[in-house]
């Protein structure tokens, strides 16, 4: 009889040692910053390697907002992100609660490309991507409702995972 007891005992005394000791701190690590590789040298001429920006730019139908050759300056403006948005930017904020649900939508952007001569056969090359969506709102109709209705729109910039500046340098540096 005694053991029977003396296990629920044993629990309750390790229940109340847990309830009455000091609060765990939870420490979580800091998280790493992204590395993105935004600029490269690349051995190949500034003639090569604009002809190769212009013709990528082309292929993904890409439009060319700004451009000036004798600055190496090249510009684009696309209105959304074709595959997979969240491959090229780290959007924030979507979100559902029981007050309702918040949906990022019309993924889009522009991008940078800055050429600079370094010798005849060398050139460095500057990719910077920046990209924004739209962030909807929505609040249950009524309180019986399951339908949503829109409560707010606004835009909101993104963070870019780098993914796009890679493919372009890989692209330029291999052609």
């Amino acid at each position: 009889m005694k053991k029977i007891f003396l296990i629920p005992a044993t629990l309750f005394l390790i229940f109340l040692v847990q309830s009455c000791s000091a609060p765990k701190h939870t420490v979580t690590a800091p998280v790493a910053p992204r590395i993105i590789e935004k600029e490269r040298i690349i051995n190949k001429s500034f003639e090569s390697i604009w002809q190769s920006t212009i013709e990528l730019l082309a292929t993904y139908n890409m439009p060319i907002k700004n451009l000036d050759k004798a600055s190496g300056f090249i510009s684009t403006e696309y209105k959304q992100i074709t595959g997979v948005p969240s491959q090229y930017a780290s959007c924030t904020g979507a979100s559902s609660t029981f007050m309702g649900k918040v949906e990022l939508t019309n993924h889009g952007g522009n991008l940078n490309v800055m050429l600079k001569r370094i010798s005849d056969d060398s050139t460095k090359v500057t990719v910077n991507c920046f990209y924004s969506c739209m962030k909807n709102k929505y609040k249950y109709a009524n309180i019986l409702s399951t339908t949503y209705v829109l409560e707010s729109t606004e835009r909101i910039d993104c963070e870019t995972t780098g993914l796009l500046e890679r493919a372009i340098l890989d692209y330029v540096s291999s052609k």
